[in-house]
């Protein structure tokens, strides 16, 4: 179980208290993240306010072309020429974005954002009322997938807290008010790397769950299909020949395994098959260790795996993309993990709070093609890190499964 322990339950609490604990939880993290989005990415203003959040422009954009009747998969942003890559059903479920001032929708999307990042928090077992608030103060200004993600307006901390609700919900007095499954099924139909969790859960005994996710992902994506059918065609056409629609595996910003084969090797056929295939190997690896610590109760550790083996299966994972260390970092907190693992979990955690990749290294336009040895150990420390984790837990669960003593058979 995680080191930190819950407060008491909600529901022993008067709504008012509720109330109360709730703003205390989201507010300060809220006004902090309103107060630095400006500063976050290039382009952005504090006065007047106008934070330069560009991939809340693609959707703001993709949408009303969406609803022009225009190609989505053909839709630019202003100055920066950002294409939209998500599965239209993503573009669907954003249409709301299409009406109303975009500074309202900014504002609000940041408010999801916190709110998520907190909902993680809390579920991971992070103390609840002001405590909660001070953390996410410090996760805003210090994690940079947090603060990279409110800044350009992305989806990867709504997406992970979709994935921790369904497996790690509230207390047992708070009654799951949506069937396990669904929320992983819509995480994945918005973005596809998330269906790892289905294998996960087919690991740990919950098929039902597994089989509900695999139909809510039919289901969300059937209706893109219904209503952009030829959109869904274009897009998993594409995806299945390799179109991702944005930069080369080789930039210094992908810290995926796929990365780390490009920068140091190349960028032939070859060297894309063979990382892709020991991407797939790890998937499986750490599925099979993270459903080992889901039966050890170290259940939150099991959901932290699981995340950072998605990105680092991922062909592209930028470093906004790694949200996922939130639930690492608080299970590695937890005396049930073993010490080096959570030595190196917690090293891993720190260093990619820090994204010394983007902050020291040059990038961008085959830059990467030159780096030197130091400069390629803090480009692919990340990914080698995570790796290097999943194979020596991977090793422990062999090693002490071989340690078991073979019961005897007593024939009378």
């Amino acid at each position: 179980m995680t080191l930190l322990a819950r407060s008491a339950p909600a529901a022993s609490l008067p709504v008012s208290r509720r109330l109360a604990r709730a703003a205390v939880e989201f507010l300060p993290p809220m006004a902090v993240a309103l107060l630095i989005l400006p500063y976050i990415i290039k382009g952005g203003q504090a006065f007047p306010w106008e934070p330069s959040t560009i991939d809340l422009q693609v959707y703001v954009y993709t949408v009303k072309d969406m609803l022009a009747g225009k190609d989505i998969f053909a839709t630019t942003t202003p100055v920066w020429n950002l294409y939209f890559i998500y599965p239209p059903i993503a573009a669907i479920l954003m249409t709301p974005l299409a009406f109303g001032p975009y500074v309202f929708w900014q504002v609000v999307w940041t408010g999801g954002l916190v709110w998520a990042q907190q909902s993680v928090l809390k579920r991971c077992g992070a103390p609840r009322g002001w405590k909660l608030g001070l953390l996410g103060i410090a996760v805003v200004l210090a994690v940079e997938p947090i603060r990279t993600t409110l800044g350009y307006g992305q989806v990867n901390t709504m997406l992970m807290a979709l994935v921790v609700a369904d497996l790690l919900p509230d207390p047992p007095e708070h009654r799951r008010r949506i069937p396990q499954g669904i929320l992983i099924g819509l995480a994945a139909a918005i973005k596809l790397t998330p269906a790892l969790f289905v294998i996960f859960m087919f690991l740990i005994g919950k098929r039902r769950a597994a089989l509900t996710s695999i139909i809510s992902f039919a289901a969300f994506t059937g209706i893109g299909a219904i209503l952009l059918f030829r959109e869904t065609v274009v897009f998993f056409g594409g995806l299945s020949g390799g179109d991702t629609r944005t930069a080369s595996p080789l930039y210094a910003g992908n810290q995926s395994l796929l990365g780390v084969f490009f920068r140091l090797g190349d960028s032939s056929r070859t060297t894309t098959l063979l990382g892709l295939a020991v991407a797939g190997v790890l998937a499986v690896l750490g599925c099979l260790v993270a459903a080992h610590w889901w039966r050890s109760d170290e259940k939150v550790f099991a959901v932290a795996i699981v995340g950072l083996t998605t990105c680092l299966a991922s062909p592209l994972s930028w470093t906004h993309h790694y949200v996922w260390i939130l639930p690492m970092a608080m299970a590695v907190l937890s005396p049930g993990v073993p010490r080096w693992a959570r030595y190196v979990g917690g090293f891993w955690v720190a260093w990619v709070f820090i994204c010394l990749p983007l902050a020291v290294l040059p990038y961008g336009g085959g830059r990467e093609r030159q780096f030197d040895f130091l400069q390629q150990l803090v480009a692919n420390l990340g990914p080698i890190l995570g790796v290097i984790l999943l194979v020596g837990l991977a090793w422990q669960l062999v090693v002490s499964t071989r340690a078991q003593p073979i019961p005897t058979t007593v024939h009378p």
